[in-house]
């Protein structure tokens, strides 16, 4: 079929495409369909971009912090009907020129994404994908290696103490060791109490050994349905062909779900709360000034694109800088020593929040005074238009950029479109971006204090409030240690004898399956040859001319009218003793005034006229003597 010029309604086989237009902010076709027989959805992003890339993701909704969504992710990587070995997953990085590959449990969602530049590659990547998240054998013990068992610290001397293992067990013990990860957990749990953003979907150890068997099982059987799959892809390679092979090898042989209800809303708190929690604090130094103070507000819904868009330019108006003026004047108070602020424009009710580090928990109440001063000052006195022109230049700046930084741009893609689609919202939505700043510039044209209602509305007067103190306890780690093992030691007490033989009995079938494990033929999983790698590498034409004394080296390319630029000087021979002068030269260099202007316009004036601005050093060790460098310093700018 020609995709060019294939219309609404249209049918191919048993797809029939309900999107077809050219999105030219991003330079791509986009084209939605739906498979008629299951009611599954594809989206494509069609480009020429070589590094294709394909997404399979669902909506996962867990209801507590049993880790569900989390140990199935790992589980359904473990093999499957046609794919029967261990970690297919690490196999293929092996058998494979892929340039990504990953699975991530979010919040409401599971995805596993794959990138290659190589068709045959893949094809045989979307093989095991396919099979792996349709076809799991979900096996028992993979279940014990992967989310969790009990087991006895000495496996075979069962006088020793009983202990929980598991890989997404001891995986989730280690990131809530974090008091980011911890303070984001406690957040989410006061701000949403009665909804699926309050569990923690990656599991808290202190739930993951309540999860059953049966119960991924049943999760898996309820969200991983093909029909209920976005089968997502970008990319150069032909939809005709991605249609082919996901009917052939999971469509065709399956039947139609109804679509998931919708996420449940947060009911909207009628008072304002405060709370305090604690951190475990792993040194024994000064306690007294490492509180975390947060501010947390839930505001609109993800059907909300063009007021996401617009408290997105909020935040960085007002907290993106040391120049923002609710940053400045947190800062300026000396009450904290850091001051950030996020907004999750992906979940379905999305919170706007204000972290504080630094401080002491007895400055909560007057922090809280001044940010809501503040607030209420900015409301009051009106943003600068200049603060406005230069936080939506940056959001702007930052969506035309075709970069996905560690991650594929087909990836920074999907995040962008895939995940609000699943909430029903238009992922032109996230796709688009100049006609987007256009409707809020004409909606400022007519409302020219819409950001000051808007601060208001969402921030000074919204009773879905949260305040969060926490604060370090370097006692914590060990009353949670203790807690465990009184728990453990409870449920031993009460195992029966038979229950104990089958305790270690059970840990000796674990290893009898690991060790078929490593027995287990790979070469079943596809895999490339020499003869499948293209024999011509990629030519990227680089001119080179002269301007002055300055040599320049150009690349024409597709970059959403970017410049980017890489100013480099050679640094002359100095005294190795000197280095440190040279990385704080380099280090201060963009944090400071420049052309008349102090750092603080300076700042101000790298918001309004420029996508980023940085300095390094690089020292260039030589090639035939690793004892030689020869250093330069960068200029980098966008």
């Amino acid at each position: 079929m020609d995709w060019n010029t294939a219309e609404v309604g249209d049918i191919y086989k048993n797809f029939k495409i309900t999107k077809n237009h050219n999105i030219k902010e991003i330079n791509s076709r986009v084209i939605e369909l739906t498979h008629i027989s299951t009611g599954a959805s594809v989206m494509h992003i069609a480009n020429d971009d070589p590094e294709n890339l394909f997404c399979l993701s669902f909506q996962t909704i867990p209801s507590t912090s049993n880790g569900i969504a989390h140990v199935l992710e790992h589980t359904v990587l473990c093999g499957s009907e046609k794919f029967p070995v261990h970690d297919p997953f690490f196999c293929m990085t092996r058998r494979s020129l892929n340039t990504y590959m990953n699975a991530l449990t979010g919040s409401d969602f599971t995805c596993y994404p794959a990138a290659t530049q190589i068709k045959k590659d893949f094809y045989n990547l979307l093989d095991v994908y396919l099979d792996a998240t349709f076809y799991p054998k979900l096996e028992y013990f993979s279940f014990l290696q992967e989310g969790h068992r009990l087991s006895f610290a000495d496996e075979k001397n069962t006088n020793s103490p009983l202990t929980y293992k598991g890989i997404v067990y001891n995986e989730m013990k280690g990131a809530l060791s974090s008091p980011t990860t911890r303070l984001h957990e406690t957040i989410h749990s006061a701000l949403f109490p009665k909804t699926t953003y309050g569990v923690n979907s990656g599991g808290d150890p202190k739930n993951i050994p309540s999860l059953t068997h049966q119960e991924l099982k049943e999760f898996h059987a309820r969200y991983y349905h093909p029909s209920r799959c976005l089968f997502f892809f970008y990319g150069s390679f032909p939809l005709d062909e991605h249609l082919n092979v996901i009917a052939e090898h999971v469509l065709d042989n399956s039947d139609k779900k109804e679509p998931l209800p919708p996420v449940s809303t947060q009911k909207r708190f009628h008072r304002s709360r405060r709370i305090e929690a604690t951190y475990p604090q792993n040194d024994e130094g000064n306690s007294e000034d490492q509180a975390y103070v947060a501010f947390s507000w839930l505001t609109t819904n993800v059907l909300e694109q063009e007021e996401i868009l617009a408290l997105s330019i909020a935040e960085i108006a007002l907290m993106d800088t040391d120049a923002s003026p609710l940053k400045k004047a947190l800062i300026k108070s000396g009450l904290c020593t850091q001051a950030y602020a996020y907004l999750d424009p992906d979940i379905y009710d999305v919170p706007f929040i204000v972290t504080l580090k630094g401080c002491k928990a007895s400055s909560a109440d007057t922090l809280e005074k001044l940010l809501f001063d503040t607030m209420r000052s900015i409301v009051a006195n009106g943003i600068p238009k200049k603060l406005i022109d230069s936080a939506m230049h940056q959001l702007e700046f930052h969506r035309s950029e075709i970069t996905g930084d560690s991650a594929p741009y087909g990836l920074c893609l999907f995040m962008r479109s895939a995940l609000i689609k699943h909430h029903g919202a238009d992922p032109d939505e996230g796709l688009c971006i100049h006609t987007l700043f256009e409707r809020l510039s004409k909606k400022l044209e007519k409302d020219e204090n819409y950001f000051e209602t808007l601060i208001q509305k969402h921030l000074v007067e919204n009773n879905h409030f949260l305040r969060v103190v926490m604060t370090p306890d370097p006692k914590l780690p060990q009353i949670e240690a203790q807690e465990e093992e009184e728990k453990l030691k409870i449920i031993k007490e009460g195992l029966s004898k038979k229950e104990i033989e089958n305790i270690v009995e059970q840990e000796e079938q674990l290893k009898q399956f690991q060790q078929k494990q490593d027995e287990e033929d790979h070469n079943i999983l596809p895999k490339l040859t020499v003869d499948d790698i293209p024999k011509k590498a990629h030519e990227y034409p680089l001119d080179h001319y002269k301007h002055n004394l300055l040599d320049v080296y150009h690349h024409e390319t597709f970059t959403n009218s970017i410049v980017y630029a890489d100013l480099i000087w050679q640094v002359p021979k100095f005294q190795e003793s000197d280095m440190w002068l040279l990385r704080l030269y380099t280090t201060l260099l963009p944090q400071m005034g420049c052309g008349g202007r102090d750092y603080h316009d300076n700042l101000e004036f790298i918001q309004e006229n420029l996508g980023g601005f940085s300095t390094y050093l690089s020292l260039n060790i030589q090639a035939d003597d690793c004892n030689e460098y020869c250093p330069t310093i960068h200029v980098k700018g966008k």
